[in-house]
């Protein structure tokens, strides 16, 4: 009863045990990782996309779930990226601080520069803004300091232009206008708004004509700056009618990204561009942010390395679960094995009995044989010998499959052959 006790108990553990690891492997397996966003506080676009990128994952029951930390500025989401207090983070491509570990997800929207003058202006090019009043549409100085950078390339003293700052949405017909004080306006705006914007209708009645005017060294200037791009405006884009601009013009671009951590695990980074790129509509913020995003470039001298999961869904070439945990499992395999055989041995140990010796048998034998001396007739001789034969019986058939020993058969066999020997004296005795 004891041993049947230990069996369960056994049995229970073991099932115990097995259902805590599959427990624990589903839950490890199932729960979603939290991935933090550097992104600028609310209500920013970027604050606005981010939020709704996070709807979306958990909508979609993803392995990962965002954490919006809001930032104070855009070195300040760089620096948490780089010291790893944030997984993810949106840069701008001139920026001059990205960290060297920073991999590139997606083109979440491209701004293109608008150089924009009264139409009777003068002023027709990047190069004549020296000594002139510029009215520089920004929001967190990134704006002013690109600027500022342009201004060096035509060797003019970036620090000492003058320019005046003005948040996003100021209207500019006053600055530019008579008595406005600014002679032009630097604004970077995305790409998707630029067509029928409200904006532009605004300024045209206000300045009664102005003029939008080309970067003529955009090339140049993609060259000189990290980060910058040439990008043509179509006729007519801003406006149908009057035409503006009246011919393709060209102008430079700066590109919106979301990085990551180098070291972020390529399944998150999947998960991510999925989110990404099979719910475009639901992400962008309409005229504003992320309304065409795009795969990061893949080439192995752009800007920003493309992370190798967003790599892999760009290829599509995702890996398995098999394929990311491949040295796991068979790592797994093997001690399942090793533990397995312990597991074994060590039942074995606990429930096999010791082999019964043969010499054991003989005590019966000699009671058999103290019988058949005492017996008084022949059938109790029958029955002494009949019980004879069957210790026999019993410990040939044990031998054979192993639960007797040998040991003690010689001991065995002379006990069987007094038994026999007393229960012949005995008939010999009656007759």
């Amino acid at each position: 009863m004891r041993n049947r006790t230990t069996i369960l108990l056994l049995i229970l553990a073991t099932v115990a045990l097995s259902a805590a690891a599959a427990g624990v492997a589903g839950y490890w397996y199932i729960k979603p990782t939290l991935v933090t966003l550097a992104v600028s506080p609310e209500p920013s676009p970027e604050y606005r996309f981010a939020r709704k990128l996070a709807e979306v994952l958990t909508q979609n029951r993803a392995s990962i779930r965002l954490e919006l930390k809001p930032t104070e500025s855009g070195q300040q989401g760089m620096a948490w990226l780089a010291q790893g207090e944030a997984d993810l983070a949106l840069v701008r491509s001139d920026d001059r601080r990205i960290p060297p570990m920073a991999r590139s997800i997606a083109v979440l929207e491209e701004q293109v520069l608008l150089f924009i003058t009264p139409a009777k202006s003068k002023i027709r090019s990047l190069a004549d803004l020296e000594k002139r009043r510029t009215v520089v549409m920004d929001r967190d100085g990134r704006n002013e300091a690109l600027f500022r950078r342009l201004m060096e390339q035509y060797r003019h003293d970036g620090r000492a232009a003058a320019v005046v700052a003005v948040p996003p949405g100021t209207p500019l017909a006053p600055l530019l206008g008579p008595g406005g004080g600014a002679d032009a306006a630097i604004l970077l705006l995305p790409l998707s708004r630029l067509a029928g914007a409200e904006g532009f209708a605004t300024l045209e009645r206000g300045l009664k004509g102005y003029a939008v005017r080309p970067v003529s060294d955009a090339s140049a200037l993609e060259r000189k700056i990290p980060g910058l791009y040439a990008q043509t405006i179509e006729a007519g884009l801003l406006s149908g009618s009057p035409r503006i601009p009246d011919d393709d013009l060209d102008t430079v671009a700066v590109q919106r990204l979301l990085v990551a951590r180098a070291k972020l695990p390529e399944q998150h980074v999947v998960e991510l561009m999925r989110a990404l790129f099979e719910n475009g509509r639901q992400l962008a913020v309409e005229q504003t942010f992320a309304t065409r995003i795009e795969p990061p470039s893949t080439e192995k001298v752009a800007l920003i390395a493309i992370h190798p999961g967003a790599q892999q869904y760009v290829s599509g070439e995702v890996k398995t679960l098999f394929d990311r945990y491949a040295d796991m499992v068979f790592i797994g395999l093997y001690a399942a094995g090793i533990l397995g055989s312990g597991a074994v041995a060590l039942y074995g140990m606990v429930f096999r009995r010791p082999p019964v010796h043969a010499g054991s048998r003989a005590h019966a034998l000699a009671a058999l044989r103290e019988r058949a001396r005492a017996a008084c007739d022949g059938q109790e001789l029958d029955a002494v010998e009949a019980e004879i034969e069957m210790v026999l019986d019993g410990v040939l058939s044990g031998l054979a499959d192993g639960a007797i020993s040998p040991r003690g058969l010689e001991g065995f066999r002379l006990a069987y052959d007094a038994a026999r020997d007393a229960v012949a004296a005995a008939r010999r005795a009656l007759s």
